[in-house]
């Protein structure tokens, strides 16, 4: 079994008026995405716990299965602790394709191999196809378990207040990542589990990060769930599967409960 997470940073948003009354992730046409939530998991998950900032290497360390208290600890130490070992916690072998640097400081310290991938920049003019090659050659070249796939335009868009710009973002997401690799790993005839969500809500309207609770999708190509033909909030809320603490969802995708 393969597990592969996708963080499409700051994804998530607020109905708007301009988009009658949807969110940019409703409005963006999101073939390949749609088309796994119809048979996926869908639910609610709060990566950023209260009293600390919405910045993406807490709610990335959340998504790892890390409590967010322990925080503090992982990033002043300045050589680690093997009690904060990926492997160690998981038994599976790690490795994370992102452009933030603080991201790519945190994945050393809890042992997971940074993939480069060429022309990713962190922001709207990302190679999104280059960091979709970098994980096929982590699965597949260098034999990992669970790889993570961080992409920050979304949020780029957002605290840019761009709304044009964050519905590409979103729908380049599904073009050049999420469907190309889906197609990928199926062609290979892998079983692979698959969690796509954002790491907090970057809302165009704030143009500023948030601390609400987001949308996640978790498709399994082993079983069929029953979904919902579009992934957003909206539908996502609706089918009542929610994590208040986020780190415990990590253990739920990896079958570890």
């Amino acid at each position: 079994m393969k597990y592969v997470v996708i963080i499409c940073d700051g994804m998530s948003d607020e109905p708007l008026e301009e988009l009658g009354g949807k969110t940019p992730l409703f409005t963006a046409k999101t073939s390949h995405t749609d088309t796994l939530a119809r048979v996926s998991e869908l639910g609610i998950v709060h990566t950023i716990p209260k009293g600390m900032d919405a910045e993406s290497d807490v709610a990335i360390l959340s998504v790892l299965g890390y409590n967010p208290s322990l925080i503090e600890q992982i990033l002043k130490d300045e050589t680690g602790d093997a009690s904060f070992d990926f492997y160690t916690n998981t038994g599976k072998k790690g490795a994370i394709v992102t452009a933030d640097e603080k991201v790519k400081t945190l994945a050393g310290k809890i042992n997971l191999k940074v993939m480069e991938a060429e022309g990713a920049t962190g922001d709207l003019s990302t190679n999104y196809g280059s960091k979709k090659d970098a994980a096929v050659k982590a699965f597949f070249e260098d034999d990992m378990d669970f790889v993570m796939i961080h992409v920050k335009a979304p949020g780029v868009a957002g605290e840019n207040k761009d709304l044009d710009k964050k519905i590409s973002a979103i729908e380049n997401l599904d073009a050049y990542v999420i469907g190309p690799l889906v197609e990928e790993i199926q062609g290979r005839d892998v079983e692979f589990r698959l969690l796509i969500m954002p790491c907090y809500p970057t809302p165009v309207r704030l143009g500023s990060a948030s601390k609400e609770a987001v949308p996640y999708l978790l498709y399994d190509s082993s079983t069929e769930e029953d979904g919902n033909p579009v992934f957003s909030e909206k539908t996502a809320l609706e089918k009542g599967y929610f994590y208040d603490e986020g780190y415990l969802l990590l253990n739920h995708f990896l079958e570890a409960e």
